[in-house]
């Protein structure tokens, strides 16, 4: 009663446990969608703030030099010397261009008198609003571009004139109407919206880092969580098996004698009976005493700790001794054995067993057909040694496969349910592990790999 209020309790603490662990999950992935969600909203106001700041930059200092032009007049050292100034700063270049695409102005005096057909500050004369856009000097540097429409009435005579240098490098004077439009272009380095974008990039990664770092911490907690969660269940299995193995003493000390001296009784009588109904009697008690003993001998298999005594030996030779050992059983004609030659370091005795149950499962499923056959094959192969036992018998479904390894689960009306369970118990002391799986053709195919090793 005591085990299974314990079992009962370490149950409840594992549900309760499943459950703390399922809502920090759930937490943490709704916090790892805010943070993103929140993450990128930052960047992208980021990026368009940088970009209205260049826009606003732009227009400020566009406004400020049409003032500037409608006090001063078009003078030709004007726009270098606002390149200079400390008040615009970040400033690329300036240029002036007139309704017929000629430069007027420019931070270049070099330029001053070009007539060139920019499709942009076509576009800006004619619609009357400002543009914005990025471009790429001559040097590679990408800058921040504004055409911007003016219209500027120069009251000063001497404002109305302006220097260009002509063809042969002297310069001219042209004249420069009263009232026109003109298109301003305030060309800005990005250095301030990179400086932004390079803060919202470097919060971005943080972000991300955080969380891939916080998800690993979870992945760690996690897999540490069904670590111990396994190391739980392997306790409590081992606390089993120290019960039933205690249980199993008793009931070899409580059993084992008095049916050793039935046994003995009954087969003394039945050896000098002269009534065949009592000597069939008594056969019977002989049979089933038999049937309990290998019952206890199971028991103690099951619960006793497996403590391996690996030997080298060639697989064909123990092939031998399996089919030696079935002879009694009367089923060697079905069975057909594939061995190969190879010398294994292994606990031939645990083997043994392990396969003697696998065949003799084998045996029972095909037992009541007339063309049933069972096959074991051993062979090594890509460092393992596989063993198969397949029957061609009517198979299990599905929901008795997943149970199969149990103790005490059986289909056979006289089965103790053991047999297979030693065997997964022997093959996870072996480091093997044992699968099983539907034939082609019908019947079941029981395979069981085990690491090779040639020399102990």
């Amino acid at each position: 009663m005591s085990n299974r209020t314990d079992k009962d309790t370490r149950d409840s603490i594992l549900v309760y446990r499943s459950g703390y662990l399922a809502a920090a999950l759930s937490l943490l992935v709704l916090f790892s969608i805010v943070a993103v969600i929140s993450g990128v909203g930052t960047y992208r106001i980021s990026i368009e703030g940088s970009t209205h700041l260049l826009e606003t930059r732009a227009i400020d200092i566009a406004v400020n030099i049409g003032f500037t032009l409608e006090r001063l007049g078009i003078r030709n050292d004007l726009f270098p010397e606002l390149v200079t100034k400390d008040t615009y700063e970040n400033l690329a270049f300036l240029a002036l261009y007139d309704e017929d695409g000629t430069i007027l102005l420019h931070s270049n005096p070099t330029l001053v008198g070009r007539k060139e057909t920019d499709p942009d500050v076509v576009k800006v004369l004619r619609l009357k609003k400002p543009d914005f856009h990025f471009s790429t000097l001559a040097t590679g540097e990408k800058v921040f571009v504004l055409d911007f429409p003016l219209h500027l009435h120069l009251s000063d005579k001497s404002a109305l004139q302006f220097h260009s240098h002509g063809e042969d490098g002297d310069n001219e004077i042209k004249q420069v109407q009263s009232a026109k439009n003109f298109c301003i272009r305030v060309a800005l380095h990005t250095y301030p919206a990179e400086k932004i974008v390079r803060r919202a990039n470097f919060q971005l990664i943080l972000i991300c880092a955080s969380l891939l770092i916080l998800w690993g911490l979870a992945f760690f907690f996690v897999q540490a969580w069904r670590r111990n969660a396994k190391l739980e269940a392997r306790l409590q299995e081992q606390e089993r098996m120290a019960m039933l193995g205690r249980m199993a003493a008793v009931l070899a000390h409580e059993i084992r004698n008095p049916l050793s001296s039935i046994k003995g009784f009954a087969q003394i009588h039945a050896e000098t009976a002269d009534n065949e109904d009592l000597k069939e009697d008594l056969n019977i008690i002989i049979e089933e005493t038999k049937r309990l003993e290998r019952l206890t001998t199971n028991l103690l298999v099951y619960a006793r700790p497996a403590i391996l005594n690996e030997v080298e030996f060639k697989l064909g030779d123990f092939c031998k001794d399996v089919q030696h050992l079935l002879l009694p059983e009367g089923c060697c004609d079905r069975v057909v054995l594939d061995c190969s030659d190879h010398i294994v370091c292994m606990d031939r005795e645990k083997l043994m067993q392990i396969v003697l149950n696998l065949v003799q499962n084998a045996v029972d499923a095909v037992k009541s057909q007339r063309h049933g056959g069972v096959w074991l094959t051993m062979k090594i192969s890509g460092g393992q040694m596989k063993l198969v036992v397949e029957d061609n018998g009517p198979g299990l479904p599905e929901s008795l496969r997943a149970k199969m390894f149990e103790p005490f689960f059986t289909t056979k009306t006289k089965g103790t349910g053991l047999g297979l369970a030693i065997v997964r118990r022997l093959v996870d002391a072996m480091d093997g592990r044992i699968a099983v799986r539907k034939r082609s053709g019908g019947g079941t195919v029981m395979e069981v790999v085990f690491p090779h090793k040639s020399r102990c």
